[in-house]
């Protein structure tokens, strides 16, 4: 019977190989992830920085630009004397060349007077208009130029002539005798701060912004932050707080529901706060696509090693076990197998092992089946003689009654007989004779007794004894006559069993075989063989001699009808295998129903 495993050696190795390759995976993954997403995030913080660098450059060189075109236009005639016609050309013509980021050009004296000149929204004829009372020295880029009392930039504020939010660049303008003169503006709108931005070739789809130290949005890209018109609208996203507390760095933030990866700097010349933002989705997508490909491919590959690990598992040891359990199952039934042993792996030093144990296994039980097979025989012989010795018992008893009863009678009888031939022996004749014969059948009867008991011995001795009386008497006889005799038998103790009066036709039957070979077969050797069977014995009584013709054969001569009547008597029967010039052999077989007093045990094995 071959088990079917619900969870076999096979099944528990394969996912015990799943689970670690599971877990191998998941870290690997895990770990994966995270070294490619900071990969990620390394490389887009490269980039940024890089470009934060460029637009700091780009800002800088701008300004840079501005403070040599203030300084150029502080030093002219124009604005050393303040001729109003000569710099209005002169103004007129830097704006026109300028025009995409400046709006205008003025200068505001000490005594409040206010030149500007330029083009776009809030100017007719290049010339603003101001609110009545318009003072320069009020505005805040006035302030701011006499507080620095060098070139800077204003902070973001109001135009006067405009409803629009601006920066200003500024400079102090002297005499070269010292004398202050006023300063010089020049007007950008933070509308066109944004083509700054706009030039910026940000990857992934990113955004830039310039903020203040106070996180105030300067310029945008973010659609929201463009609403405001004449107030600067403070930056709000988690984590922009961040941006105001470091000089540079980054963090993930989340702008309109999406979260994006900022990048940030502080720029030295403006110090404003210029930073990019990357959505963390595209930054990162790229990389869990990538994952989701490895996965799939990781998948993959497990399922066929997973296939491999079972084809080679079954193959090494699923199957080498298979027959295992097959031998194990075919020993069960009774056959003599062993396990084959086909390398030097573990699993045939098992078999190895396997087979010896079979081995000593099968010569134990040999040699418990020969004890018990001797244990049984040794019984069947002790209940063979004790059957046979209470059968001479009963016998002895029955002889001894016989003698004590009978031999009394027949005693008395006779000399009783003896006494009344005394007293007539004036008697007739007939009466005389009557006498004496009683008298003589009287002796005559306990003579019979007396041969009858003393006959007894004969009758009772021990069936090997006269088997050895019957080998001894045949081979006298054909010692007589000098032809040699071999003699063998196979088991002697199982001539216990046969009744001692079935030996004495055994005997006579021998006798006649022997008779026909010292009158007809001119025989020189004679073979006798015993062979003894589970429910038979066999005897194979053979000769070289002449032999005959069965079909001619005269069985009252030869005496083999008498020889077949005492076979078929014990219930035997007789083949006779002969020919002329080739020998004659006579095979008899006597069940032992017929001859026996004892079954003899049976070891035979189907």
């Amino acid at each position: 019977m071959v088990y079917q495993l619900r969870f076999g050696l096979s099944k528990k190795l394969i996912l015990f190989i799943v689970f670690i390759i599971t877990i191998f995976m998941a870290i690997t993954s895990l770990l994966s992830g995270k070294i490619l997403s900071q990969s990620a995030l390394l490389t887009a913080d490269e980039i940024s920085f890089t470009l934060l660098d460029q637009t700091e450059k780009r800002i800088a060189q701008f300004f840079n630009d501005m403070k040599y075109l203030a300084e150029s236009l502080a030093a002219t005639k124009a604005v050393q004397t303040i001729s109003p016609l000569d710099m209005k050309d002169l103004f007129m013509s830097m704006v026109m060349t300028r025009k995409s980021y400046i709006r205008g050009i003025y200068l505001g004296t000490t005594d409040g007077r206010m030149y500007e000149w330029g083009q776009g929204k809030g100017f007719t004829d290049n010339v603003p208009t101001f609110p009545p009372g318009y003072d320069p020295r009020q505005r805040p880029w006035y302030k701011a130029a006499l507080e620095k009392n060098e070139f800077s930039i204003s902070a973001p504020y109001q135009y006067a002539s405009i409803d629009e939010l601006g920066i200003t660049c500024i400079l102090p303008v002297y005499k070269p005798s010292g004398s202050f003169i006023g300063v010089l503006g020049i007007d950008i709108l933070l509308d066109d701060l944004k083509r700054i931005l706009e030039e910026l070739d940000i990857p992934k789809q990113g955004k830039a912004l310039i903020l203040t130290l106070q996180g105030e949005i300067i310029a945008s890209q973010f659609p929201r932050d463009r609403d405001e018109k004449l107030s600067l609208k403070t930056f709000a996203a988690l984590g922009s707080e961040k941006m105001l507390e470091s000089i540079s760095g980054n963090y993930t933030g989340q702008v309109d529901d999406q979260e994006m990866y900022f990048v940030y700097k502080r720029a030295s010349t403006s110090n404003w706060i210029i930073a990019m933002a990357m959505p963390l989705s595209r930054i990162l997508g790229p990389i869990r696509n990538l994952l989701s490909t490895i996965t799939l491919i990781d998948v993959f590959l497990m399922l066929l090693l997973i296939l491999s690990i079972a084809s080679i598992a079954n193959h090494l040891i699923i199957s080498p076990l298979k027959r295992l359990v097959l031998i194990i199952n075919k020993i069960k039934q009774g056959e003599k197998v062993r396990m084959p042993i086909k390398g030097k792996d573990e699993l045939s030093l098992l078999g190895e092992e396997f087979n010896k144990l079979l081995d000593i296994v099968e010569n134990n039980s040999r040699v418990l089946e020969e004890k018990l097979k001797q244990r049984t025989l040794e019984i069947w012989r002790l209940q063979a003689e004790n059957t046979q010795y209470k059968i001479i018992e009963e016998r002895q008893r029955i002889f001894r009654d016989m003698h004590d009863s009978i031999g009394a009678k027949l005693t008395n009888i006779f000399f009783c007989n003896t006494i009344a031939r005394d007293q007539v022996k004036d008697e007739s004749k007939m009466l005389k004779e009557m006498i004496e014969r009683i008298e003589n059948n009287c002796l005559m009867a306990v003579q019979d007794l007396r041969e009858m008991i003393l006959g007894m011995g004969a009758a009772d001795r021990k069936p090997s004894d006269i088997s050895k009386s019957i080998v001894e008497g045949v081979r006298q006889r054909l010692q007589a006559k000098k032809i040699s005799f071999e003699f063998s038998i196979q088991d002697q103790d199982a001539l216990n069993i046969v009744e001692p009066r079935a030996l004495e036709e055994i005997k006579k039957i021998f006798d006649e075989l022997v008779s026909n070979v010292l009158k007809h077969s001119n025989a020189s050797k004679v073979i006798l063989e015993i062979l003894v069977r589970h429910d038979e014995i066999s005897y194979i009584f053979s000769d070289n001699g002449v032999g005959f013709d069965l079909d001619t054969l005269d069985d009252s001569i030869s005496g083999i009808k008498n020889i077949r009547y005492r076979v078929e008597k014990l219930g035997g029967t007789m083949k006779i295998v002969t020919g002329s010039g080739r020998g004659t052999s006579y095979h008899i077989a006597l069940g032992m129903e017929g001859i026996g007093n004892a079954k003899r045990p049976d070891f035979s094995t189907n």
